[in-house]
């Protein structure tokens, strides 16, 4: 009986183990506007704070400020991405008053821009296919301009060395748009552009 009661104890611990593993990991957005700049930065804060509280939590990834001009007025777009258990993520989503959905496969397309010597303007634009928001956000996070360009140098050498300038980038300036499933304006996610200036949008 002890040797049963063993190999019982064993087979839950075990099944624990498998359960656990099992949880599959989904990835998620949500997003919101606002017409002013610390009005935004609150939902932002706010949105980080119920992400990682609710049920027990899910992991913020990344969040996104972005400015556009309006008719009148500025607007304020904060997107936040996160990944959590599926059970979690969905009825986190189904219950949040706010724009938000599920990602899936996500194309990220790269526009690289310069001047060459005459003061013309250079262009390579490609895009990329991720399986997921946390592998395609390695590509921008914690990046700025000069990471941006040695991105373009280790992964597209030909491109890169057409827009050296007497052996520097001219003017160089990198813009990026990430889109759900398919790279439609429709499905997109957010842009964000790395020039000189270090980008403060994003966290």
């Amino acid at each position: 009986m002890f040797k049963t009661l063993k190999l019982l104890l064993v087979t839950f611990f075990l099944f624990g183990i498998i359960s656990n593993t099992q949880a599959e990991e989904v990835f998620a957005y949500i997003k919101t506007v606002a017409r002013k700049q610390d009005k935004i930065e609150n939902e932002r804060a706010k949105f980080c704070f119920i992400i990682e509280n609710w049920r027990k939590g899910a992991e913020v990834l990344f969040t996104h400020i972005e400015k556009t001009r309006a008719v009148f007025f500025n607007k304020y777009t904060v997107t936040a991405f996160f990944a959590g258990e599926e059970s979690k993520v969905s009825s986190f989503l189904s219950v949040m008053p706010y724009e938000g959905d599920f990602l899936k496969e996500i194309y990220v397309k790269f526009n690289y821009v310069s001047l060459d010597k005459d003061g013309k303007e250079i262009n390579t634009v490609f895009t990329r296919k991720y399986n997921n928001i946390r592998y395609a956000l390695k590509v921008i996070k914690d990046k700025d301009n000069k990471a941006m360009w040695e991105y373009l140098a280790e992964n597209r050498k030909y491109d890169y060395a057409n827009h050296k300038n007497n052996g520097d980038i001219k003017n160089g300036m990198v813009n990026v748009v990430f889109y759900n499933m398919q790279p439609k304006e429709e499905n997109r996610l957010f842009g964000i552009s790395f020039t000189e200036e270090k980008d403060n949008q994003s966290k």
